[in-house]
């Protein structure tokens, strides 16, 4: 998945540890989607014990989602609270 050239590059978990010590010690407002079946979901923050007493960090996991998982393909009525998350944030 790298470009020609750049095969040979070490991979570092500081940039995924520097993330998740933000997350822990902050509450952004963010929203995380996730694709069950995405391979990416293995680096994500899903299921992370912190996520959950956070107010403005939101977590959401599509069953049988992939990489191509969007707001819209969650059903209506937590793609409706996802929208409107996000509403009341752009207008605070």
């Amino acid at each position: 998945m790298l470009p020609k050239g750049t095969e040979n590059t070490k991979f570092s978990s500081s940039l995924y540890k520097f993330t998740v010590d933000y997350l822990t010690h902050n509450d952004p407002k963010m929203v995380y989607i996730y694709g069950d079946i995405d391979p990416w979901t293995a680096s994500g923050i899903y299921g992370l014990p912190f996520t959950k007493s956070k107010k403005n960090l939101h977590v959401y996991m599509h069953k049988g989602g992939s990489h191509l998982t969007r707001i819209l393909s969650f059903p209506e009525s937590e793609r409706q609270e996802i929208i409107n998350l996000i509403d009341k944030w752009l207008k605070e």
